[in-house]
C-alpha cells in the first residue's frame, strides 16, 4: 500500500539527445633466496601477465563491471527527466451539440530529483563503491595466487628438465657398461647374465626418460597457457645455480613474524561485512517516506464556458512528493533479517581467517626451518653418493662388484642430486608463500 501527497504550485495562461639467463657471480650467503635472482626470465614473464594471462583479463573486467555498477547507483541520486510526445484523433458526442472532431498533438516534460532517502540512496552508492573495491581486492587477489602458482610451475619445469638431463646421463652411462661388458665377454672376462642385467637397467633407464619427457611436455603447455607467454624459455639449471644449492647456507634469512597479519581474503570479508551494513540501511529506510523535487511542463484541453469550443492550455509545475510505503508484506523486515544473517556470516569466516593466517604463516615459517634442515642433510647425501659412486667405479674395474651394484650406485647418486634440487625449490615455493603472506598489502 502506497500513500502519495504532493504539494506543487501550477502556473497556468491560456494560448494557442625468447629470453637468454644473464650470469651472476656467487657470492656465498649475499644472494638473494629467490627464483628469478636465477632466471630472470620469470620477471618478465609476471610483469607481462595483465596483457597475457587468460584469467587476469577476465578478472580486470569485473573491476568494469563495478565501475557500471557504481555509476548506476549514484545515477538514482541525480536528476531524472522524461519527454511524452503524443498525436491523438479526438470524436466527441456532445449531447445538445453538433459532432465535434479534431486532432490533437500533446507534450509533456517531467522531472524528479530525490531529497531525502533516509540514506538508502547514499547506502546503495556506497554498496557500489565496495563493490568496485572488492574486484579490485580479488583481482589483486587472483594476480598475487597465480605469480606464486607460475613460480612454484617454473620450479617444476626446471626440476623435471634436470631431471631429464640427469636420467639421460644414466642411460648413457648404462651403455657404455652394457659396451664394455659385451667387450669383456668377448674375452672371456664376463658372462652372458652380466650383459642381460645391463641391457635391462638400459631399457629401464629408457623408459623413465620417455615418462618425464612426457610429464614436462604436459606441465609446459599448461605454464604457456596460464601464462600467456609462448615465447622460447631456457630451462636448463646453470653451474652457478648448483653451486649455490651446495654452498649456500639456508634458513638465515627468513624474515621475521610481525604482531598483526592480513591477506586479501581477510580484507575482502571486510568489505564484504561493509557491505551488508549498508543493505541494512536500505532495508530499515523501505518503509520510510521518501522526498522528491518534482517539476514538468505539460499540456492539456480544458472547454471553455458557455462555449462548445476547447481552449489548449500550456501548464508549469513545480513542487514536492511524499511517497510512503506503509506496508510491504514483511518484505523489508526479511531483507534486514537476511542482511543480518549474512553479516554475521562473514563475520565468523573473519575471525576463522585471521586465525586460519596465523597458524598458516607459523606453519610456513616452521616448514622453512624443517626444509633448511632437510636441505644441509641433503647436501652431505650428495656429497657421499658421489664419494661412492666414484669408489664403485674403481671397483667395478677390478671386477670387484656386478654391474647391478655399479648402477645402483649411479642411481643413488642421481636421487641424491635430484634430492637436492627438489628440496631447495620446495624451500623457495615455501618462502614465496611465506613472504607474500607477512608483507601483504605490500605484497
Amino acid at each position: 500500500m502506497k500513500l502519495r501527497y504532493c504539494i506543487i504550485c501550477v502556473i497556468t495562461f491560456f494560448s494557442n539527445t625468447s629470453i637468454v639467463f644473464s650470469q651472476k657471480k656467487i657470492d656465498g650467503n649475499k644472494l638473494e633466496e629467490k627464483i628469478e635472482f636465477f632466471f630472470p626470465v620469470l620477471n618478465i614473464i609476471t610483469k607481462e601477465l595483465d596483457g597475457n594471462a587468460p584469467i587476469i583479463k577476465e578478472s580486470n573486467e569485473l573491476i568494469n563491471e563495478a565501475d557500471s555498477k557504481k555509476i548506476i547507483a549514484d545515477s538514482a541520486k541525480g536528476l531524472s527527466a522524461n519527454l511524452n510526445i503524443g498525436s491523438h484523433s479526438i470524436h466527441e458526442n456532445r449531447p445538445g451539440q453538433s459532432y465535434y472532431h479534431s486532432y490533437r498533438t500533446i507534450a509533456s516534460i517531467a522531472a524528479r530529483k530525490p531529497l531525502y532517502y533516509w540514506g538508502a540512496l547514499k547506502a546503495k552508492s556506497k554498496i557500489a563503491e565496495l563493490s568496485k573495491k572488492f574486484a579490485l581486492q580479488k583481482t589483486e587477489s587472483i594476480k598475487t595466487n597465480l605469480v606464486i602458482q607460475i613460480k612454484s610451475d617454473f620450479m617444476d619445469l626446471l626440476y623435471l628438465n634436470y631431471k631429464l638431463t640427469l636420467e639421460k646421463e644414466a642411460l648413457k652411462f648404462s651403455e657404455e657398461n652394457e659396451e664394455k661388458l659385451i667387450e669383456k665377454q668377448k674375452l672371456g672376462l664376463g658372462t652372458e647374465l652380466e650383459i642381460s642385467e645391463a641391457t635391462i637397467r638400459k631399457l629401464e633407464q629408457s623408459i623413465l626418460i620417455e615418462e618425464t619427457e612426457r610429464v614436462l611436455e604436459i606441465k609446459k603447455s599448461y605454464f604457456q597457457f596460464d601464462t600467456g607467454y609462448y615465447n622460447s624459455i631456457i630451462l636448463s639449471i646453470p653451474k652457478e645455480f648448483i653451486q649455490f644449492c651446495s654452498n649456500h647456507e639456508f634458513g638465515k634469512n627468513i624474515p621475521q613474524l610481525i604482531s598483526s597479519h592480513s591477506s586479501k581474503d581477510i580484507e575482502n570479508l571486510k568489505t564484504s561485512i561493509q557491505s551488508e551494513k549498508e543493505n541494512i540501511k536500505i532495508a530499515e529506510a523501505s518503509l520510510k517516506p521518501k522526498i522528491n523535487l518534482i517539476g514538468g511542463v505539460y499540456q492539456d484541453q480544458i472547454d471553455l464556458p458557455d462555449t462548445p469550443d476547447s481552449v489548449r492550455r500550456n501548464n508549469f509545475l513545480v513542487g514536492i512528493e511524499a511517497n510512503w510505503n506503509i506496508w510491504d508484506s514483511s518484505r523489508s523486515k526479511g531483507e534486514k533479517s537476511l542482511a543480518l544473517a549474512q553479516k554475521r556470516t562473514f563475520e565468523i569466516q573473519l575471525e576463522s581467517s585471521i586465525r586460519e593466517l596465523r597458524l598458516k604463516i607459523k606453519g610456513l615459517r616452521s616448514q622453512l626451518n624443517n626444509l633448511s634442515n632437510q636441505i644441509t642433510l641433503s647436501k652431505k647425501l650428495a656429497s657421499t653418493a658421489k664419494s661412492r659412486f666414484k669408489k664403485s667405479q674403481i671397483e667395478f674395474n677390478e671386477n670387484l662388484i656386478t654391474v647391478n651394484e655399479l648402477h645402483l650406485s649411479r642411481l643413488s647418486l642421481t636421487e641424491a642430486e635430484l634430492g637436492l634440487i627438489k628440496s631447495v625449490f620446495k624451500y623457495f615455493q615455501l618462502k614465496l608463500e611465506y613472504e607474500m603472506s607477512i608483507k601483504f598489502p605490500h605484497s
